[in-house]
């Protein structure tokens, strides 16, 4: 499993982020691409995305997701809204695949925002026909959106079972999810059982930890996350994808230079991994008994009974 983290977290180095990132050893970046033009050209646009790519190259580390655009609050409530949402996020697309990016996040449209589902069943349907008519973009440009679980406890999608429920109402190859670890938690779901819920799937992952209390985006082991339990559930399904930090260092070892403050934070994913490592290991080790145990038995039915063996065919 490779490692990797959000890009802005070494916003502080500034075009020297992705050597850094190498440097303490995350090989995977997560990207934002707001597919606003901001005034620029599309070639504009498209250099700027270039020269991360050259940027990322030249460090040796991956672009393995986009997060597509996202304000707040949000504003989705008209058709005319949707519709300029719909320009900025098809650019998107074609930023990641720019990017030479597969993968590329989003949360759900909010049209009555983000403190209400307003008619549930008109939220859903926008939300289906909006994406719907989205994914013909991301087929063309190659690209798997990874629809994103939410922390809002008054929207009734952010669940994973009814994130779930909502991309497997899709139902399409190029439509997946994003499983935020910290936005899982703050709704009382751990997110080990998330995993296994979500299985087959799950492609992206957004690792960070909380108390169940608004989204602080805290390092793991800082809150109350089963870390254990969600490396394990990993393993149990073949979760073969990037273990990507989402986390926040603006409360994090403040008293130390941020060159410590990073190796610090590698090795807190060091001990994730070594957490899978572990149960991986002890997987094959039952594995191994168990053979044993039988290679054992048949050996001393030999010894007793050497013909015993040719009885039974």
């Amino acid at each position: 499993m490779k490692l990797g983290a959000r890009q802005s977290i070494f916003s502080s180095y500034g075009n020297r982020c992705h050597h850094k990132m190498k440097e303490f050893g995350f090989d995977a970046v997560d990207y934002s691409i707001d597919g606003e033009s901001n005034g620029m050209t599309e070639d504009a646009f498209d250099s700027k995305i270039l020269f991360q790519k050259a940027l990322m190259e030249d460090a040796g580390v991956i672009p393995h997701q986009v997060h597509g655009p996202w304000r707040y609050p949000p504003h989705d409530e008209t058709e005319e809204a949707r519709a300029e949402r719909m320009d900025v996020m098809k650019r998107s697309l074609r930023g990641t695949a720019l990017l030479g990016c597969r993968y590329w996040v989003i949360h759900p449209l909010m049209p009555f925002g983000s403190k209400s589902d307003g008619d549930f069943a008109e939220f859903w349907k926008i939300n289906l026909d909006f994406f719907k008519a989205l994914l013909p973009t991301a087929k063309q440009y190659g690209i798997t959106i990874c629809f994103e679980n939410m922390p809002m406890r008054s929207l009734s999608i952010s669940p994973v079972p009814k994130t779930l429920e909502f991309i497997n109402e899709i139902n399409d190859e190029n439509f997946q999810f994003c499983l935020d670890t910290g936005h899982c938690w703050i709704r009382g779901m751990k997110p080990g059982d998330a995993v296994r819920m979500a299985g087959k799937y799950l492609k992206v992952l957004h690792v960070h930890d909380n108390e169940q209390l608004p989204d602080p985006h805290r390092v793991p082991g800082e809150g109350t996350i089963d870390w254990d339990d969600f490396m394990a559930a990993l393993h149990e399904t073949n979760f073969d994808g990037v273990l990507s930090l989402e986390c926040k260092l603006n409360e994090y070892l403040t008293d130390l230079d941020l060159d410590t403050r990073f190796k610090r934070l590698k090795e807190v994913a060091n001990t994730l991994l070594a957490k899978k490592t572990k149960n991986f290991s002890t997987f094959f080790e039952k594995i191994l008994r168990l053979i044993q145990k039988i290679l054992t038995t048949q050996r001393n039915i030999l010894k007793s009974d050497p013909f015993r063996l040719c009885r039974n065919r």
